[in-house]
């Protein structure tokens, strides 16, 4: 393979590949917890991470704790920063989507005491 075909492997990769991350489901729930509590609450933490809607702002990061949606690696690096850990920490926690269920989750989410997001099922990716 010359260099130049791996520039086009590159190029033509999916660019949603390196913008989406999906955190082991513990870890998630962990530093979602500790921008709660840093923020106050899930609607401010979201507007902390560029969360704009007037109505519901903290939707996503919802549907991000559940592990309904990946975080955008954007915001991941505002979350990381407003909790005060370096990025390369929270990428050793990066998984696989196969990798994250409803009972991890759920586990995860009564271990950290956020019982109240628990979810009964999930979508199909």
């Amino acid at each position: 393979m010359s260099p130049d075909d791996a520039y086009v492997r590159r190029v033509n990769r999916s660019h949603g590949d390196d913008r989406r991350v999906w955190l082991s489901s513990s870890f998630r729930v962990e530093i979602v917890k500790t921008g709660l509590e840093k923020a106050g609450s899930i609607n401010r933490l979201a507007r902390e991470l560029g969360y704009r809607s007037r109505v519901h702002p903290g939707w996503s990061v919802r549907q991000i704790l559940v592990g309904e949606q990946p975080f955008p690696y954007e915001r991941l690096l505002k979350l990381s920063d407003f909790v005060g850990m370096a990025i390369e920490e929270v990428m050793t926690h990066r998984t696989e989507p196969q990798r994250i269920t409803v009972n991890n989750t759920n586990e995860a989410l009564r271990a950290h005491g956020l019982w109240c997001y628990h979810i009964a099922r999930m979508r199909l990716r």
